[in-house]
């Protein structure tokens, strides 16, 4: 079935079954700045897109954007695709979160900021902000509480969303104080990246939204993330089968990675007990019959009949 008639399927679904949930239900996907594509084909199965990522500086202004002309055309590829962009701040930046660190704690550069983000927000067309600060800690968590405030302040009476990027594993949870729930549209909950092979089983990400929803993060806030990448390497999925990799299988000559049994199982997961799907990263997925966007896409059209369930 062509990824178009599956999205009609389940549109028609939501208009004749008892599935609110479904209709909230969110698709995301990260777009790196500095590699890759994304076909239109792959935006439709979106709900919305990441471009990662933006730099702040110290003080709370911005280093200029990487390929600019690439975020244009993916705001009015996604616009016509009725899919929201968002424009994700920060990063893993080789663990380096100093700027971060210094912008959370003057009252000042927390402002500069925000007001430079919202004008980047605007320049671009965006539809708002995913904040990636990886990671703020019990010291700098009352700073990181603090921006996503402001941030919400200034971009939510304007229509534009609050996300953010938060760790999987409970190591990070202290840097996030639960006012930044109320805050954020939602969170992109990275659960993956545990100690490899095994970096993004089932069972972990049962364990991962346990503990936030634990937290008091509500499900509707809460974005089951899942890689298309293996661990250790950082291989893509894709480069992964090529290779000789199965896409049935998660494990690959000492390579542990979500084949599409696994993501099909997260997806029903994130289903029953979220709002949402987050992917890292959309250009290391494999075509055709083995991608794994398409097994998501899928598995919410077998979904769309069915009522909720554990939300």
């Amino acid at each position: 079935m062509k990824v178009t008639c599956l999205l009609r399927f389940v549109l028609v679904a939501l208009m004749l079954g008892p599935v609110a949930a479904l209709a909230q239900f969110r698709v995301v996907g990260y777009v790196p700045s500095w590699r890759g594509e994304i076909s239109r084909a792959q935006l439709r199965q979106l709900t919305h897109v990441n471009y990662a990522f933006l730099q702040p500086n110290p003080t709370g202004s911005l280093e200029p954007i990487r390929n600019p002309q690439k975020l244009r055309q993916l705001v009015a590829a996604a616009h016509a695709a009725q899919v929201r962009v968002l424009i994700s701040v920060g990063g893993w930046h080789d663990g380096d979160h100093s700027a971060f660190d210094s912008i959370g704690a003057r009252a000042s550069y927390r402002q500069a900021l925000t007001t430079n983000l919202l004008r980047f927000v605007e320049e671009y067309q965006l539809d708002g902000v995913d904040m990636d600060w990886e990671h703020p800690d019990a010291t700098t968590a009352p700073g990181y509480a603090a921006l996503m405030q402001q941030l919400a302040t200034a971009l939510q009476p304007r229509g534009k969303l609050l996300t953010a990027a938060v760790a999987g594993g409970n190591w990070a949870g202290p840097g996030i104080l639960p006012s930044v729930f109320k805050n954020v549209d939602f969170l992109n909950i990275m659960a993956y990246d545990d100690t490899p092979p095994d970096h993004s089983t089932y069972a972990a990400a049962e364990q991962t939204l346990a503990y936030w929803k634990g937290r008091g993060l509500p499900a509707s806030k809460a974005v089951l993330g899942v890689p298309f990448y293996g661990k250790p390497s950082g291989e893509a999925f894709s480069a992964l089968l090529a290779r000789g990799a199965s896409p049935q299988a998660d494990r690959f000559q000492g390579e542990g990675y979500n084949g599409l049994p696994t993501i099909i199982s997260k997806t029903n997961f994130a289903f029953r007990q979220a709002s949402g799907i987050m992917i890292w990263e959309l250009t290391q997925d494999a075509p055709g019959s083995n991608s794994l966007l398409t097994a998501i896409t899928q598995t919410l059209a077998k979904l769309a009949a069915l009522p909720p369930t554990g939300r």
